[in-house]
């Protein structure tokens, strides 16, 4: 069911407590995103067993998310942000096996110790979202797909004492923002794709074990070996030198061509004909480059330029 981008408003709950759409149980995709829906959602709206897609983005939904321990076995897109839902993390959502996106940004959550998703098939970027809840003490996103940069926003976490992004698909560099996380006695990002240089900071550099970082063969600096710069010349390196290759070989043409032009006049001065053949043959090309100048300076006056 698409309602998606409309001007809907008011509440689901009807006066029996129900949702509207509890009694479509075979329901698999629900889109009521960017309207402006409010209020809470019963239990029954978050039973639905069959959903696949759901997204409630963009709302101005409350209450508690309130997923079951015995989550959908289909549901596999979970779009909740930008509303005003509060509570814990609904914890129905480690069992969502075929869960591959999740966007819980935007939302007013609390009083998370940790998210444990590892294992599953999340895939594309981490979603900004997980880092605004700044209470979490732990996140572990390992095993999955997870593509993309790791979002600047990690260092908001500044009371996480365990993150593990082991095992996906993340590049790029890992952000600066990591010297921020005081309290991290956990790390492991090994078996990805990050590049460039380990951030430094005081609780960073208590992390000592290279193997927090391996299979990652674009990272360096402690505890990895340190950043060392290539033997491979640069770009401007290159063009230089194809320069200065240029600029000999224009000096040898250039040198044989003088040589070659004094010896042709060597011979045609011998002969007072020649002589005269060459020096008429000059003031002809003399001549006709003049008339071309100014022929090109008056065409240049009457266009102008462009």
């Amino acid at each position: 069911m698409a309602l998606g981008q409309n001007q809907l408003y008011g509440t689901l709950v009807t006066d029996q407590g129900k949702d509207f759409f509890c009694n479509y149980t075979q329901l698999s995709f629900l889109d009521l995103s960017s309207n402006a829906l409010r209020g809470g959602l019963s239990q029954c709206f978050w039973d639905m067993a069959n959903l696949v897609f759901m997204d409630l983005s963009s709302n101005y939904f409350s209450g508690v998310v309130a997923f079951s321990r015995t989550c959908g076995d289909y549901l596999s897109y979970l779009h909740l942000a930008n509303n005003n839902f509060i509570g814990t993390f609904p914890l129905g959502l480690k069992k969502c096996k075929e869960l591959i996106t999740l966007d819980l940004g935007g939302n007013n959550f609390s009083g998370i110790a940790g998210i444990d998703f590892s294992g599953n098939s999340l895939s594309q970027e981490i979603p900004n979202g997980l880092t605004t809840l700044i209470g979490i003490r732990y996140l572990n996103l390992s095993r999955n797909h997870l593509s993309g940069l790791i979002p600047n926003g990690i260092g908001n976490l500044v009371l996480v004492e365990s993150l593990d992004l082991s095992q996906n698909q993340l590049s790029g560099e890992i952000p600066p923002s990591f010297a921020a996380l005081k309290a991290l006695s956990v790390l492991n990002l090994s078996t990805n794709k990050l590049s460039g240089t380990i951030p430094t900071g005081s609780q960073l550099q208590t992390l000592d074990d290279p193997s927090i970082y391996n299979n990652n063969p674009g990272l360096c600096g402690f505890p990895l070996k340190g950043c060392v710069n290539s033997s491979t010349p640069t770009q401007t390196e290159t063009s230089m030198d194809e320069d200065r290759e240029a600029l000999w070989l224009y000096c040898f043409v250039a040198a044989g061509f003088i040589s070659g032009f004094w010896l042709y006049l060597g011979f045609l001065f011998r002969s007072e004909t020649w002589r005269y053949s060459f020096y008429q043959y000059v003031d002809n090309m003399q001549a006709k480059v003049t008339k071309k100048i100014r022929s090109c300076i008056s065409c240049f006056q009457v266009k102008g330029p462009e």
